[in-house]
This record gives C-alpha cells, structure tokens and sequence, in this order.
C-alpha cells in the first residue's frame, strides 16, 4: 500500500502547473479578503479543463484553518462548520481590462481531510478531488503535504466504491467514467450523462491510464485492466449505498447552494443560475425579493421544487 500511495503522490506532483494570470491575479485577491487564514487554495473545474477561456469561471476550494476567523459573520461560520463548503462569489479586473468571475468554496483543512476519505458518505469531496485539480500557494510544506495525502485518500476511495460496480475487463476511461457519472448523479450538476462524463475523463486519458495501473496493475493486450473479484453481496451494497447518495445528496447539495447562494451580494442570480444549469428550471423574481432573499428563501426553495429544479 505504501508503494501505492507513493506513486500515486508522484502522478499528483507532476500535474502541477503555474497558474494563468487571471487564475494568480484572483487567488492574491481571495487571500486578500481572508487575510492570514487561507493555507491553500485548490484550482479545479470547467475553467481548468478549459485553460485560459475567459468565458469560464474560475473555481477554487479555498481552504482555511479557522471558520470564524475566516468569516466576519458568526453565523456564516457555524454554517460553514456544520454544511461545508461555504460558497463565495468574487470579480476581479485583470491586467489588460478583461473581468475574470470567480466561485470558491471555503472548508476547514481537517474537515478537507476528513471528507476526502470513506468518513464522508457524500461524493462532494472525494469525487471532486480524485479529478485532477492543481495545488496553489500552500503555506507550507506540511499543508502541502496533508492536502495531497487527503488527494491520495480520495483517489483511492473513489476507486474501491467504483469497482464493484463495473465489469472487469475494463478500460481507464469506462472504469472512472463510470464512477464519476454516479457521483455527478448525487448533485446539481449539468454533466450527469455517460458520454459527458467520459469526455471529461478521456481529456485526461494519461492520467488515468497511470492511475489504473498504480491500482490494479499491467494492463492486457486490450488495454483493459483486470479488476478484483466481487461477491454478489458486495456489488448490490455497492449498488445500494450509490442510491442513497443520490437520494441524499441532492437535497443537502440544494441547501448548500441555497445557503451560499443567499449570503453574497448577486446571490440569487447565482442560485437561479446553478439550477437551471442543472435542471433547466427557473423562476421570476420580485423586486422584493430580490432585496431580501433570506427571508424570501423558504418561498423561492419551495417553487424551485415544485417545479423539479432539485430532481
């Protein structure tokens, strides 16, 4: 196992790349606004895929090492703590006048670690994070080091719940689509279809290929991998906890949305945003509304339910 976690650290360090300009400009204005309490920040998502496509927004886990001194409102905080991660929203003008647009999510270092693994029913973390995603401005070595260790966790707990479940011989690209696809299927995301999940695994084909043998060894002739042997049992539990995550994961991903969504300036623009990205429903809002979406929460939740938005 140590062998394995050593090489997997290695395919982690050799993904490392220099970030874009915009994508630096930002992360020096997020540790601006939380000054002296960001240990890391990781860049990940569409705008990485996509490098350098201004259309995209940036998207950063920004991780801290103390909710209420990272958040000005106590109230903010014990959200944080309790539905990690907080979701924040921030522009910024770049060097030659193009606006870059940005979401980051704030967690705790150990709550980072701790959903990173099998302790973490939800897919939120470990399913993210066993994507490739680059390490940035890390305080120290020993943040560094905790944060791909927990990288590490995730890889191979996403693994070990996706193997069950596909049929062996497999290739790379079927066997982490596959896994990804029931992730996607437990948030509000607009990429839970199969062939949407294997283009996004298949831009990163290499790195899996490496990641597949790493785990399960000298691919056949094929270019298919052997995977272990499962009973019956094993599969349909396998099988069994996907479903709740599914039914689980998309309520508490709407309250998460929601709570983030209602507490940043054009909040609500983003909430109505992310939902009809995912479901393609949307609805009208109200001057009223729009001035105090906190109280109006519970209204605008309700309606965006009734019209299938958290399906």
């Amino acid at each position: 196992m140590e062998t394995k976690i050593s090489s997997l650290l290695d395919i982690l360090e050799g993904e490392q790349i220099s970030p874009s300009q915009p994508a630096a400009a930002m992360c020096e204005k997020i540790q601006a606004r939380h000054e002296g309490r960001v240990q890391a920040l990781l860049y990940y998502g569409s705008s990485l895929r996509a490098m350098n496509d201004p259309e995209k927004m940036l998207d950063f886990y920004v991780v801290v090492d103390s909710y209420f001194k990272t958040h000005k409102n106590p109230i903010r905080a014990i959200l944080n703590s309790l539905i990690p991660p907080a979701v924040y929203y921030l522009e910024n003008i770049n060097a030659d006048g193009t606006l870059s647009t940005c979401k980051y999510s704030v967690i705790s270092l150990g709550a980072f670690e701790r959903r990173a693994t099998r302790k973490a029913f939800l897919s939120v973390t470990w399913g993210r994070f066993s994507q490739p995603c680059v390490l940035l401005f890390p305080k120290d070595k020993s943040v560094k080091s905790q944060i791909q260790a927990a990288r590490v966790n995730a890889i191979l707990h996403m693994a070990s719940i996706t193997a069950p479940i596909v049929s062996s011989p497999t290739s790379a690209v079927k066997f982490w689509a596959k896994g990804f696809l029931q992730s996607y299927r437990t948030e509000l995301r607009p990429e839970s279809s199969d062939a949407r999940s294997q283009e996004i695994v298949a831009r990163y084909q290499d790195r899996y290929e490496k990641i597949m043998q790493v785990l399960y060894g000298t691919p056949q002739q094929s270019g298919e991998f052997t995977l272990p042997k499962f009973s019956r049992t094993q599969i349909l539990a396998c099988k069994w906890a996907w479903a709740w995550r599914r039914i689980l994961g998309k309520p508490m991903n709407a309250i998460r949305v929601l709570n983030s969504g209602f507490t940043f300036s054009g909040g609500i623009d983003y909430v109505l945003h992310k939902l009809k990205s995912h479901s393609g429903v949307t609805i009208d809002i109200t001057p009223s509304q729009r001035r105090h979406p906190i109280l109006w929460s519970p209204v605008l939740a309700w309606k965006l339910y009734r019209r299938g938005a958290f399906k």
